[in-house]
């Protein structure tokens, strides 16, 4: 005669529950306790904040304390903020015996038909302007947002002076400059650039 499975009853199946419940709870915290360890946090997006009167300018791929410079194919595998910071070393400057200079400097970062319609613009300007050179002074709040067919806007305001030809500082302008940029084969490239000015101040 075939004995009966004996059937556990509500009360012993809830103790049971209980005791799974406990025992997972007890392993999660052993784990998370003893055994797992937080990854330290990426801040690529991260406002930056430059002060060119320092010195202070943000270290690109292959660059590093001991002065090495970038190799050719380190710059190709650089991100689209390492290669908007470089682009705002260079392009805000001005020097009007070298008039193109700042833009010829920027070449590789830049989509070569938009390189070529700012080198157009700049050559074909009228008005001489009334100072000798143009410096950046700061750059901040760097920061990005996504776009449209895979491209991405980085911003960041820069302010910049302009001085006379013996160096007195005519005037300091705060403008915002957005820039969108590309990945084209590996390489971050601006396509387009707005800047739009949010202050100027004339020295006496």
């Amino acid at each position: 005669m075939n004995e009966s499975k004996r059937k556990y009853t509500p009360k012993e199946k809830g103790v049971f529950a209980c005791i799974i419940i406990l025992l997972v709870c007890v392993g999660f915290y052993i784990y998370k306790t003893y055994i797992y360890t937080d990854p330290e946090p990426v801040k690529s997006n991260s406002p930056l904040v430059i002060d060119k009167k320092n010195g202070q300018t943000p270290l690109g791929k292959g660059e590093d304390t001991t002065g090495k410079n970038e190799t050719a194919e380190d710059k190709q595998h650089d991100t689209a903020e390492q290669v908007f910071a470089r682009f705002l070393d260079f392009y805000p400057t001005f020097d009007a015996n070298k008039p193109i200079e700042h833009i010829e400097k920027v070449k590789d970062m830049l989509e070569p038909g938009f390189y070529q319609t700012l080198l157009t613009e700049q050559e074909n300007l009228t008005t001489v302007p009334q100072y000798q050179t143009t410096v950046i002074d700061s750059v901040k709040n760097m920061s990005s947002k996504a776009a449209e067919n895979n491209s991405i806007y980085w911003k960041a305001e820069v302010t910049t002076v302009n001085k006379d030809k013996n160096g007195k500082a005519l005037s300091t302008i705060k403008t915002q400059y957005v820039a969108t940029m590309k990945q084209v084969n590996n390489k971050w490239q601006i396509i387009d650039l707005m800047q739009q000015g949010r202050g100027a101040k004339l020295h006496e």
